[in-house]
């Protein structure tokens, strides 16, 4: 009352004006459902007067009423005899299921965000918000977030299984199988395993145990045995054609999977991590012993690693053990050599020519014939660790599954998806 609205000729017609209506409807739309914290008192200002008639309303009549985090306001105007009803939220789902729209949205985002339902009821509390019951939430989730979410997952998991098969080119997927939070032990309750592709890099499948499942019966070490041949299975029954897997030494696992008729026809290959591990520990042991083997130690590590990613295919594996064993020789500063019981492949060093040294430095060397040397030696022609760097694969290290984060659906066995 008392303004005058004012308004530009150049936007009363043209495609100017029309862009500027268009601009308005845009930032209408975005604003339409955000949320605000608003306080009860500031929200009752807006209900002093009717909003049929603009009549003073008496604010001791207007009913007040919760329902989750929506709020509903009612009054009867004595004057046009108008019963007004407000709401805070728009209402979702059609006939006796609708809802208040933002009482599926928190539950479902706390869910996606991995927030825990007391929690977000501990803040609710302390700020005196009004939100869904915990009951409520749980209710939610279990019957619409899962659900949904479970049917996005499917979509997903459809899309990608095709891409890694797709890159296979029909040679078969190879991929990589490993557990997380699994530690032996009273500790240890869940369990999540995940296949990746080597190639891709894309999960393919994935289960989430608990020790209380079926077949696992409170031991700890069966739950990556029994997620590890769920996941599998269900690659296979989805004709996903898996010629390689890539794992630990785990030996259940194995066992079970050479004996199982769907998995038997798998070939298994160590990841490279687990190949190293028990050599890195005889070489710490070494180290403790002889501290001045500390830089022999970084040397041969780094010569390891270069020769495995060097020689990734099967046919030349042979040949790179002999180079990771010409460590021996390299170390005496022996460069060349004749054929031996211990090289047949090679006879020298694969490195090119050594730079000079620096004035006053000395190259790392150790005696022919030195206990030292003989320990270095005994250790890399172990047939345990020639066996495990024969096997080893170079595509992939399980690294990435131990380290694979994802979103657990609420079923069993709870599968689950990409984050």
């Amino acid at each position: 009352q008392g303004s005058v609205y004012q308004y530009s000729q150049e936007n009363t017609e043209g495609e100017e004006g029309e862009e500027i209506e268009e601009d308005e409807d845009e930032r209408e739309k975005e604003e339409s459902g955000k949320y605000a914290i608003v306080e009860e008192t500031c929200l009752l200002q807006l209900f002093k007067r009717c909003q049929e008639c603009g009549e003073i309303i008496d604010m001791s009549e207007i009913k007040r009423w919760r329902c989750g985090s929506a709020r509903t306001l009612s009054y009867d105007c004595l004057k046009c005899h108008a019963t007004v009803k407000w709401e805070s939220q728009e209402k979702v789902g059609s006939g006796r299921g609708q809802v208040f729209s933002a009482n599926h949205s928190i539950p479902i985002a706390a869910f996606i965000t991995g927030t825990p339902i007391p929690r977000l009821c501990d803040f609710a509390n302390l700020l005196d918000l009004d939100l869904p019951s915990d009951r409520t939430m749980r209710k939610v989730i279990r019957e619409i977030g899962s659900v949904a979410i479970e049917r996005v997952f499917r979509a997903w998991q459809e899309t990608v299984r095709e891409v890694a098969v797709n890159a296979a080119g029909g040679k078969g997927l190879q991929v990589s199988i490993d557990g997380q939070f699994d530690s032996p032990g009273h500790t240890a309750s869940n369990c999540k395993v995940t296949v990746i592709d080597c190639e891709t890099k894309l999960a393919l499948a994935g289960m989430a145990m608990h020790k209380r499942m079926e077949g696992i019966d409170g031991i700890s070490c069966r739950m990556e045995l029994e997620g590890t041949l769920l996941a599998l299975t269900e690659l296979v029954d989805d004709g996903i054609p898996i010629r390689t897997r890539v794992g630990d030494q785990n030996g259940m696992v194995n066992k079970v999977l050479r004996e199982n008729a769907k998995t038997e026809h798998i070939i298994m290959k160590l990841d490279w991590w687990h190949a190293q591990k028990p050599l890195r520990k005889e070489w710490w042991k070494l180290v403790k012993e002889n501290p001045q083997l500390a830089p022999i130690y970084r040397a041969f590590f780094n010569h390891l690693y270069h020769v495995h990613h060097k020689y990734p295919e099967k046919d030349d594996r042979p040949r790179a053990l002999e180079v990771v064993q010409s460590f021996v020789m390299h170390i005496q500063g022996k460069h060349k050599w004749d054929k031996s019981d211990g090289f047949q492949l090679i006879t020298e060093c694969e490195h090119g020519q050594l730079k000079r040294m620096k004035k006053g430095e000395k190259r790392l060397t150790l005696k022919a014939g030195s206990p030292e040397l003989e320990l270095v030696r005994e250790m890399l022609h172990k047939p345990r660790f020639g066996e495990a760097f024969l096997s080893a694969a170079s595509l992939i290290d399980t690294a990435i599954n131990e380290s694979y984060h994802s979103l657990s659906l609420m079923y069993s066995p709870k599968r689950f998806a990409w984050s």
